[in-house]
C-alpha cells in the first residue's frame, strides 16, 4: 500500500511539473494489429513525443472508452497500472479510443503563462489579459485533456470508426480515413469545441522519433485545416483552446486536444 501511494503522489508530481510541456497523447503499442490480440493504451505527457507514461487512476478521468460495433466499450485496465489500458477486438475495422481527463489546476507565473499561450497560439487570450489588466497576474487556470488515437485492426475494414466524434468539449476529426492514406498525402481534419467548428485554433503536428519535424497550421472560419503527411510514422496532432473561466477562484479554462495514428 506505501509503494501505491509512493507512485500516486510521483505520478501528480510529474503532472504538475510536466503541465509546460504541454503535450498529452494516447499511444498505442501497434496502430496496426492482428485480429484477436492484445493491444496496450498507453497515457502520455510530455515534448515531442516523449515523456512520461501514466498509470490508469480513474478519479484522473472522465471517459476512456473503445468505439465498437456494439458502442461505447470502457478500454479495459487495472487500478495503478501502466500500460493504463489493453484491447482486444476480434472485427476487423478502424477503431477510435478517447480519454477524456476530469479537471486539474495550474498557477502560472505572468511570464511563463504568456510564454505558454505563445507557443499554443493564443493570443488573443493574451490580447484579452491587458484588457483586464491582468498581464502581471499569475495565470489561474483549469485544464481538460480530450485525445483520442486510432488503430488499425486486420486486414478488412467491417467497421471504420476514423472520424468518430466523441462529443468531447474539444475534438479533432478527420475527414479522411488515415489508413487509406500514405506518406505524401494530406489530411483533411475539423475541429470542433463545444460541437461548433473552432475557428483559429493553431494546430500542431508531429511525429514519433523524428525531433526535427513540426509542422503548425490555423484553422479556417469553419475549423477546417489540411496537414500534408510528409513522412511515415506515428503521427500526433494537437491543439489548445482556452476561455474566460465562470468558476470562483479560476480566470481561464482550457482544453487539450489531440489524435493519434500510424501513416505507412
Amino acid at each position: 500500500m506505501k509503494s501505491f501511494t509512493f507512485l500516486f503522489f510521483s505520478i501528480l508530481l510529474t503532472i504538475s511539473t510536466t503541465i509546460r510541456a504541454h503535450e498529452f497523447w494516447l499511444e498505442a503499442s501497434s496502430f496496426y494489429q492482428e485480429i484477436d490480440r492484445t493491444t496496450e493504451i498507453t497515457l502520455n505527457v510530455g515534448q515531442q513525443m516523449d515523456g512520461q507514461l501514466l498509470p490508469n487512476i480513474p478519479a484522473w478521468y472522465r471517459h476512456f472508452d473503445v468505439i465498437t460495433g456494439d458502442g461505447l466499450k470502457p478500454v479495459d485496465g487495472e487500478l495503478g497500472r501502466d500500460p493504463a489500458g489493453y484491447l482486444n477486438i476480434k472485427t476487423p475495422g478502424i477503431y477510435a479510443i478517447g480519454y477524456e481527463s476530469t479537471k486539474k489546476s495550474v498557477d502560472l507565473e505572468p511570464e511563463k503563462f504568456t510564454t505558454y499561450l505563445q507557443k499554443e497560439g493564443l493570443e488573443k487570450i493574451i490580447n484579452r489579459r491587458n484588457e483586464l489588466n491582468e498581464s502581471n497576474k499569475n495565470g489561474l487556470e483549469i485544464y481538460y485533456r480530450n485525445v483520442k488515437a486510432l488503430i488499425k485492426v486486420g486486414d478488412k475494414t467491417e467497421f471504420n470508426f476514423y472520424n468518430y466524434d466523441f462529443n468531447y468539449p474539444l475534438n479533432i476529426n478527420p475527414l479522411q480515413n488515415p489508413y487509406e492514406l500514405t506518406e505524401g498525402d494530406e489530411l483533411r481534419v475539423q475541429l470542433t469545441f463545444k460541437q461548433k467548428p473552432a475557428a483559429n485554433l493553431l494546430l500542431h503536428a508531429k511525429i514519433k522519433n523524428k525531433l526535427d519535424f513540426e509542422f503548425s497550421i490555423r484553422t479556417d472560419a469553419q475549423g477546417y485545416a489540411t496537414v500534408p503527411l510528409q513522412y511515415k510514422g506515428v503521427w500526433l496532432l494537437h491543439t489548445v483552446e482556452m476561455i474566460r473561466s465562470e468558476q470562483q477562484g479560476i480566470d481561464w479554462e482550457s482544453y487539450w486536444g489531440s489524435v493519434t495514428f500510424e501513416i505507412r
